[in-house]
């Protein structure tokens, strides 16, 4: 590729994607870069030490490289045909604090009487993703270097990490029984997803402030990291049973991004752990709208939220009209046109829906979970069961 045609291919790939880019020596000192009427800030240093993680992570060099700082921003590295080496970025994943920004001019070595100037150019890159940034380098790399790849293979090609992954579960599973430390029950995880799933309030309310055994596995030594990281996992399963629970995939996981994006910014235990509350609490409300989209009116909703809290208990229709403060035949008229279905009916629906999920996530019996859903008998409770879900509960479990 003669120089002409390969700086004017730059200078339209900066003007579409707004991307800053330095063709650099092996040792890191820039030969073009765009925007062409500014110079690059980045030291020389920088730029030598991207390229050199560059050939520890991938020794063969033939894909291109994708590093991500801290703060969140991301560069490339690709070896051109030449022998000189093409930095693109950073791009940002989405809007950065000015304090953030600082904090990467620092660590790009940019010398401070041009730092302002640097982070107004910062403030102009438009937002990427990370799948978008990861195929705009593989468009890049194929229309300069003629190679085609996808951003699996960006990802894959990088060395390695030295780590003897079976020694170490083996250590912790040791470590866990000798320590007496378990993990917090997936039985636990599912009743809050499946309340998340239901738009149901009060029963998240319930399990989340409900004791339970075990803990979260460790995933970091640092323990704002851990708690981020546990965020972040918790975030994702909230999101997958919101967008079973019927929400709008598209918004489910905007929002799923906005709470990560929150979480990235906090340093603080106490505040990580009261978003992790609010997010779950806003994507049970969001789905609770949907499920909802003609709200009963507050006494019906009061005996919903009653029911719900209180499956294993005798429910009376006294408690009910008592809640509602009006009489058992207005109720049980106003309930029936709100909800379309009779109170007792109600009842049976929500005691099957635990029902099944006891079944899936528990070891309990099906006399055991009949009994605490107030079935005292075996077939009785099955009978209901088959009404509201077609299967018999043996029939459920199996399936």
């Amino acid at each position: 590729m003669t120089l002409a045609p390969f700086t004017q291919i730059c200078d339209m790939f900066y003007e579409v994607s707004y991307l800053p880019l330095t063709v650099c020596q092996p040792q890191g000192k820039p030969q073009y870069w765009a925007p062409r009427l500014e110079s690059p800030d980045e030291s020389q240093e920088a730029n030598q030490a991207l390229i050199n993680t560059f050939a520890q992570a991938s020794p063969d060099q033939n894909n291109p490289f994708v590093e991500i700082s801290s703060p969140a921003f991301f560069f490339s590295v690709i070896k051109l045909n030449s022998g000189e080496y093409l930095i693109i970025g950073p791009a940002s994943p989405h809007k950065h604090a000015p304090a953030e920004i600082h904090q990467l001019t620092i660590l790009r070595g940019v010398p401070e009487e041009k730092r302002a100037a640097y982070t107004e150019r910062l403030e102009r890159i438009p937002v990427f993703s990370f799948r978008q940034f990861l195929t705009t380098i593989c468009l890049v790399h194929y229309m300069f270097n003629g190679r085609l790849v996808s951003p699996e293979d960006i990802l894959l090609s990088r060395s390695p990490i030295p780590a003897k992954v079976d020694d170490q579960l083996a250590q912790a599973i040791f470590n866990a029984r000798e320590n007496q430390v378990i993990h917090t029950p997936a039985s636990f995880e599912h009743y809050i997803l499946q309340a998340v799933s239901d738009g149901n309030l009060p029963k998240l309310k319930q399990a989340l402030l409900s004791p339970v055994s075990g803990s979260i596995g460790k995933m970091s030594d640092d323990p704002i990291r851990q708690e981020k990281y546990t965020f972040i996992c918790f975030v994702t399963l909230v999101t997958r049973a919101a967008i079973a629970g019927g929400l709008n995939q598209e918004l489910t996981f905007s929002l799923s991004d906005i709470y990560c994006q929150r979480v990235d910014r906090l340093q603080n235990i106490s505040d990580i752990a009261r978003l992790s509350w609010e997010m779950c609490m806003d994507f049970t409300q969001k789905v609770e709208a949907v499920k909802w989209k003609n709200k009963p009116s507050p006494g019906v909703m009061q005996c919903c939220e009653y029911i719900s809290l209180h499956l294993h208990e005798n429910i009376d229709l006294t408690q009910l009209t008592n809640l509602a403060r009006t009489s058992s035949k207005t109720l049980s008229k106003r309930f029936r046109s709100e909800t379309g279905l009779t109170i007792n009916d109600y009842i049976h629906r929500e005691r099957i829906k635990e029902a099944q999920s006891l079944l899936k996530y528990t070891d309990y019996s099906i006399s055991e979970i009949g009994y605490y859903l107030q079935y005292n008998s075996q077939s009785y409770f099955s009978s209901i069961f088959k009404k509201f879900s077609g299967l018999t509960p043996q029939q459920y479990r199996e399936e």
